[in-house]
């Protein structure tokens, strides 16, 4: 998830590695990157730090909502015949 705040950028990205569920944000000011990661036991554990540290660093806004990724088929692109295809002889 990526989100924008004035000049700032934040990716957020919580994914299972090795048993262990990494929860991390980056934010991204122009001439810096803070990161800040967590390892935690659950996927639920993990969208619970990145929330509150999302409440830290901006306690005026809403709770920040995480919605699971949802997968989108990309195109195929159109298949184009090879050299030898499509030639008599």
């Amino acid at each position: 998830m990526v989100l924008f705040r004035d000049t700032r950028r934040f990716e957020i990205t919580i994914e299972e590695q090795t048993g262990l569920w990494v929860a991390k944000l980056q934010a991204f000011v122009p001439d810096r990157l803070y990161p800040t990661l967590y390892l935690l036991q659950t996927q639920q554990e993990a969208i619970e730090a990145v929330k509150r540290k999302w409440r830290i660093l901006f306690p005026d806004e809403e709770a920040l909502a995480w919605h699971n990724p949802v997968p989108v088929p990309l195109p195929n692109p159109a298949r184009r015949p090879r050299h030898s295809e499509g030639r008599e002889g």
